[in-house]
């Protein structure tokens, strides 16, 4: 009995150490491969934080070349290389900042002057209206509005520069968009007035929408052609 006791232990210590040894193999192994799960789990996420940054610079480069399409096709060589690249940038960072569709302003801009940057607006009469520019605006508008956009506006001249006058005439339409909670009333306002269209709702006169419709008409237009 000494004897087979005797025996049993060495042969239970080695047994102890090799279970001991497999636990550490074990954990030692998990440990390994849990670090390997981390490393693989960051890798994926930075890539698809790269997708996604890859996706939105994406969609923001189809835009840009979609405006510039619709700025080239509009300006039809009334604008110097120079001023339609200026004038696209100017859209789109303003379509990005104020979440509004630069090709709706070119809509605008294509019913107001059509993509002339030195049109001045007549009355019936053919007397000078004050209306100038590709979006059509009066000095005493476009220094009210200039200040939104960190702009000086001094002069008739500035609103001849088309990032200027687009820059202006679109936070005046921001700014309507803004009072009547809609495109269509607030394109009717800037073609008639805001006072105007005011004076029309308060009486529930039915607003003239002839402007409208030739806005949105160019729009589509512009849309298609920025697609090609």
């Amino acid at each position: 009995m000494r004897n087979s006791v005797g025996l049993s232990a060495p042969v239970a210590a080695i047994a102890l150490g090799l279970v001991i040894a497999v636990l550490l193999s074990f954990f030692f192994y998990w440990g390994v491969q849990r670090r390997e799960l981390e490393s693989l789990s960051r890798q994926e996420m930075s890539l698809r934080t790269e997708i996604e940054q890859l996706d939105v610079i994406g969609n923001w480069t189809l835009e840009y070349v979609k405006i510039e399409r619709a700025v080239d096709f509009l300006s039809e060589k009334k604008l110097s290389e120079d001023s339609r690249r200026r004038l696209t940038e100017q859209l789109w960072q303003i379509s990005h900042t104020y979440s509004i569709d630069a090709l709706m302003i070119l809509a605008v801009v294509a019913q107001e002057s059509h993509g002339n940057p030195n049109a001045r607006g007549r009355m019936q009469s053919g007397a000078f209206s004050g209306a100038l520019g590709l979006m059509q605006i009066k000095l005493e508008t476009a220094q009210k509005m200039a200040w939104r956009f960190g702009l000086r506006v001094d002069s008739e001249e500035d609103l001849f520069k088309p990032e200027v006058n687009v820059t202006v005439g679109t936070a005046y339409l921001i700014r309507l968009i803004g009072k009547y909670g809609n495109w269509k009333e607030a394109l009717v306002a800037y073609n008639l007035g805001h006072s105007a269209v005011d004076r029309m709702l308060e009486r529930g006169q039915p607003l003239p929408m002839r402007y409208y419709e030739r806005v949105i008409s160019k729009y589509k237009m512009l849309v298609s052609q920025s697609f090609l």
